[in-house]
């Protein structure tokens, strides 16, 4: 699915509100591993990702890491409170591989949501969106064990597993690469 698509999908704009709407994203190449947020800076961007996989995390001085969220084709991806709140950011966004990606400014995306009341419903789609995914991460950090949370990746998200490295997998699983490994050669 393109961006144009899943806006058509969302919202109800019409052809020259949708070319409006398109214009403000700007492609952007991130490379493997390229920091596209660091800690302390706000949010002034919002990732589309046609191709790739970028992940939001945090990082501690003890040089631990936890993955909040991997996004892959067909995601909107920012730190949203920052994005929102105009505040320095607690976490990163990193691509995870070579990524194809539109990109828009807050400026950009606040002025679609002044000019193009409709497009609220798209800003209204990515704050529903990211609840979801965060209120379902978190259930299941507070409610599954180490393996039940993998025998869940194996079912509904196996791309994860496929695609992403076993440190960056257990980042994102709040496990240790080890607890990792054993679970992979145990299921």
């Amino acid at each position: 699915m393109i961006l144009a698509d899943l806006i058509q999908k969302i919202t109800m704009l019409n052809g020259d509100q949708l070319a409006t709407v398109i214009s403000y994203f700007k492609p952007v190449e991130a490379k493997k591993n390229e920091q596209l947020l660091e800690y302390g800076a706000v949010a002034n961007r919002l990732f589309f990702i046609n191709e790739g996989c970028l992940r939001l995390y945090y990082s501690y001085d003890d040089q631990s890491i936890i993955t909040r969220f991997m996004a892959f084709e067909n995601t909107f991806l920012t730190s949203i409170v920052s994005f929102i709140s105009r505040e320095p950011s607690t976490e990163y966004i990193q691509a995870v591989e070579t990524s194809q990606l539109l990109v828009i400014t807050y400026e950009d995306f606040s002025y679609l949501r002044k000019t193009i009341p409709e497009w609220d419903k798209m800003y209204i789609y990515i704050l529903e969106y990211g609840l979801t995914v965060i209120t379902s991460k978190l259930g299941n950090l507070l409610t599954q064990s180490a393996t039940e949370r993998y025998r869940n990746l194996l079912k509904n998200n196996p791309e994860l597993i496929q695609r992403l490295s076993n440190s960056n997998l257990a980042a994102y699983m709040n496990i240790s690469p080890e607890t990792l490994s054993r679970l992979k050669s145990q299921i």
